[in-house]
């Protein structure tokens, strides 16, 4: 428990160490006033498809670069798949012929060339497909001093829940917790309830309880009719006002992700 004076210390504290992790998009940025920020909960949801790790793994390395020290944690796709996603945006060649070598000279060289591009910043980053506990993802935030994680996908931490809905509000609430507790900003990517997008609606996957503990909720809409385009809605904002949309592209094949000019 803290009285008013303790927390004005805290304010000024916090006034006088402030430091944003800018996202890499100028225009999010500057709504954020510089991007995320420590003791963050960040949840980006979209359904399978729509780009959630590939924009992740674009802000995780535009975070790392900038010196935050930051942790890739998937729970779905391999090490190698999340790094030939990030080589493949630099070199706008496919992933799946980077990370299985069926590369062209001029792929190859394309390749080298973004290698050479995230090369300088590889101390500030570190990956794993191997955790799956709450638990295993407290200890690589404590064990690594951890600035920044991604945590790619929350439907698929391993928690004590007996069921989808407990599990899914545990794991928001711990990960809210370890954020606070280690003075880190955590991203989770969640997948969308395909029972509530029939009503019109998006909902993260699971349960209420992950829009209502994030302090900054996403969500990705994706129009058919325009493939190259995404709509990256704030629809939770505890920071101030909610409901902007940031119009975002997708450039095939490598995937880079570029802002409207």
């Amino acid at each position: 428990m803290k009285n008013l004076t303790a927390i004005y210390e805290d304010m000024a504290l916090i006034a006088h160490n402030k430091e944003f992790m800018p996202t890499g998009f100028h225009r999010l940025d500057d709504f954020l006033d510089g991007g995320f920020m420590r003791k963050e909960l960040v949840v980006l949801g979209g359904f399978t498809g729509s780009g959630k790790s590939f924009l992740a793994g674009q802000i995780f390395f535009n975070i790392a670069k900038e010196g935050f020290k930051s942790a890739y944690l998937s729970l779905e796709i391999s090490n190698e798949m999340v790094v030939s996603r990030l080589v493949g945006q630099f070199s706008n060649v496919k992933p799946t012929r980077i990370m299985c070598g069926m590369l062209n000279p001029d792929e190859n060289n394309a390749k080298i060339q973004a290698k050479a591009r995230i090369a300088p910043f590889e101390d500030s980053m570190i990956f794993s497909d191997e955790i799956y506990k709450l638990t295993e993802v407290e200890d690589v935030i404590n064990n690594n001093g951890l600035d920044f994680v991604v945590i790619d996908f929350i439907q698929n931490l391993i928690t004590n829940g007996k069921d989808e809905y407990s599990s899914m509000t545990r794991a928001s609430l711990e990960l809210q917790k370890i954020a606070k507790k280690y003075n880190c900003c955590i991203m989770v990517l969640s997948q969308l309830s395909n029972g509530a997008a029939k009503n019109g609606n998006l909902e993260y996957k699971g349960s209420g309880g992950i829009a209502m503990v994030a302090d900054l909720g996403f969500f990705i809409v994706r129009d058919d009719s325009q493939k190259e385009l995404i709509n990256l809605q704030l629809k939770k904002n505890r920071r101030g006002i909610s409901g902007a949309i940031f119009e975002l592209y997708f450039k095939s094949p490598g995937g880079m992700i570029s802002e409207k000019h």
